[in-house]
């Protein structure tokens, strides 16, 4: 599988694999935290940057959601997709 390949279904595997042997009673009261607690998003921070703000209180959290959240700076899909398209118009 590429690395731009990564489906969310795939993500979320691998995280429950990675936390599967770390996996204790903090990480179930960390997500039973998160549910109860009434967090705000501001509008002038970006989701990413309110993880970084709450990583230390949701630790585990923190890590799903920037392996969901977070971007490539470069793909290399999309960069094949123009190269082909630009071999299209040459001919």
């Amino acid at each position: 599988m590429r690395k731009d390949d990564y489906s969310q279904e795939y993500i979320i595997l691998e995280f429950a694999l990675i936390i599967q042997d770390d996996s204790s009673e903090d990480d179930e009261d960390e997500i039973k935290r998160y549910a109860k607690a009434k967090l705000v998003i501001s509008n002038e921070e970006s989701v990413l940057q309110w993880w970084k703000k709450w990583s230390i209180n949701y630790p585990t959290l923190d890590v799903l959601a920037r392996s969901l959240l977070s971007m490539p700076a470069s793909s290399c899909t999309s960069q094949r997709i123009f190269c082909a398209t630009g071999r299209i118009l040459e001919e």
